[in-house]
């Protein structure tokens, strides 16, 4: 899978996050105070709050050898969509649904503008 630099910001900045939600559960030391009020500072830079709100669509397919779709995968944020090919490109349902129950994996690629 494909990552750009900026999703890679936004995933330690994500992980900065837990770390600071999991020190503000100790219980209060004046240096965990002063560590928490500098890690709350570095995540309210515009910046840094921009990388971590954009959301990135990554996408692929599964297809026999022949070419045929088995199944379209498209995933933002959080969110997966699965769709099942129609058309002339599309495999028989046999096909598809022997892939779906032994579990298909799908590569899926940073969709770029």
């Amino acid at each position: 899978m494909q990552f750009s630099t900026d999703q890679r910001h936004a995933a330690t900045l994500d992980f900065l996050a837990e770390v600071r939600d999991y020190l503000m559960r100790w219980p209060p030391h004046p240096m965990n105070r002063e560590m928490i009020q500098r890690i709350e500072a570095h995540l309210a830079e515009p910046t840094h709050k921009l990388i971590r709100s954009q959301s990135y669509t990554r996408s692929g397919g599964a297809y026999t050898p022949m070419g045929m779709c088995i199944v379209r995968v498209s995933v933002t944020g959080t969110l997966a969509t699965v769709s099942l090919p129609t058309g002339t490109d599309a495999a028989p349902d046999n096909i598809l649904l022997r892939a779906l129950k032994r579990g298909q994996e799908v590569d899926l690629k940073v969709n770029t503008i």
